[in-house]
């Protein structure tokens, strides 16, 4: 039985995989064209408002997204409690999408001016927000395909949202001369197209009795309250350094840095499409009790990603040079050494978080919240005690650091609720 299931999750793997590759080309592509038609500046200034837009998201989305994958893949024989566990999330995510739209908007001064110290950002911000409602309904739309093991639809939703983001932008900053504004533009004007027609995908699992939605959609949004304030923590533990180079520095040495992350985002790209996977497959298996086919698919996920982590990472030092001078320009050299500062810290956390979904799959949500907010809490102190002080290599070595700590308190906790894991001595 094992056997059969674990070549369902291999050829839903694919799908992930073929997913996240193409938003992983069509983000460093972008990246790319953003350097070499901005410079260090132009790549800084958008990469602050896409991380701004990234923390947005994770509101906006308020965990939804998740808790649809949960439930759905545990009540994957209940078609009755599908379509309530579906409808009461797309109910959510545009209540939550919409209030998210509504702060941004009114926070894009205070954050521009007050903390980042950019007047021009204003503008990007309020045009930014525009979109909440839009990707909210999106993550919901893809929390419950991945949650119906639907991976080949997830892909399409996937590959129709990054690729349509790519080809706008670029033909706004290239071909009109827009600058950060259109590559901006580029980033809402899709994201609203595909966020409604993404709706079409699940139409089938909608209902509007109201009843059941408002019993369901309590379930659904205390859930996705733990899930909300994990995942944004997990986010700030990832892009607190940017945002701080940002505040200490100036948008130059956050285009050096955004650089280095570029190349960290691609390692991140097979333990990321293995957890899509994974994480309603030990969804499934809790409802039914297998802990042992869980122990069985963790430990394969991590030794598996490892060793293609591993490979990645050896490739990435040894050319990172001169695929930085190729992709960018000269002057953005000064990235290299930030680069090998995270590397270290990406190998040991990529293979980890390859199973980073097992915590909430098991219903041990606010554990990985407790988790997550532990690893921030310390990342931001290194961060604010590093960069000062180091540049952009105090906050490679801050992430790094925390990257690393978070690995091993996941691996403790999962050995914790799940024992006798066969890979954990």
């Amino acid at each position: 039985m094992f056997n059969l299931k674990f070549s369902k999750t291999m050829k839903d793997v694919q799908w992930s995989f073929i997913s996240l590759a193409t938003a992983s080309f069509a983000h460093l592509l972008l990246r790319i064209v953003l350097g070499k038609e901005l410079g260090p500046s132009g790549l800084g200034l958008y990469t602050l408002v896409f991380t701004i837009y990234m923390f947005g998201m994770q509101y906006a989305a308020f965990g939804i997204s998740t808790a649809l994958i949960k439930y759905v893949a545990e009540y994957n024989d209940d078609l009755p409690q599908i379509t309530s566990f579906v409808s009461s999330g797309i109910v959510g995510s545009i209540v939550t999408g919409s209030f998210m739209s509504v702060l941004m908007y009114l926070l894009s001064g205070f954050i521009s001016i007050q903390f980042f110290h950019n007047p021009e950002m204003v503008d990007l911000l309020k045009i930014t927000a525009l979109c909440f409602p839009f990707i909210a309904m999106q993550k919901a739309v893809i929390g419950t395909l991945n949650g119906l093991r639907k991976m080949k639809r997830y892909a399409v939703v996937n590959i129709a949202q990054h690729g349509s983001v790519m080809i706008v932008s670029i033909v706004l900053v290239m071909l009109l001369n827009m600058g950060v504004k259109g590559a901006v533009i580029g980033l809402v004007a899709p994201t609203i197209v595909v966020g409604l027609l993404s709706l079409t995908f699940i139409r089938e699992y909608f209902t509007s009795e109201q009843a059941i939605l408002r019993t369901v959609l309590n379930k659904v949004l205390w859930f996705g309250l733990y899930i909300v304030l994990a995942d944004s923590i997990a986010m700030l533990n990832v892009q607190i350094d940017s945002l701080m180079v940002g505040h200490f520095m100036n948008e130059t040495e956050v285009g050096y840095y955004a650089v280095a992350v570029l190349f960290i985002e691609g390692l991140r790209l097979i333990p990321d499409s293995v957890q899509k996977v994974i994480t309603p497959a030990i969804a499934n298996f809790h409802g039914k009790n297998d802990y042992l086919n869980i122990n069985k698919l963790i430990k394969i996920t991590v030794l598996r990603v490892f060793v293609i982590t591993l490979f990645a990472s050896l490739s990435i030092l040894l050319l990172g040079q001169f695929l930085i001078e190729m992709l960018f320009r000269e002057d953005f050299l000064s990235a290299y050494e930030p680069l090998l500062i995270l590397l270290v810290g990406s190998l040991i956390y990529g293979p980890i978080s390859s199973i980073n979904g097992t915590l909430p799959g098991i219903g041990k949500v606010n554990v990985m919240f407790k988790i997550s907010l532990i690893c921030a809490l310390m990342n931001v102190v290194l961060n604010i005690i590093l960069i000062p002080k180091y540049g952009i290599t105090g906050a490679a070595i801050a992430t790094s650091t925390s990257l690393i700590f978070t690995a091993l308190v996941r691996v403790y906790f999962i050995k914790l609720y799940i024992p006798k894991l066969p890979y954990i001595a």
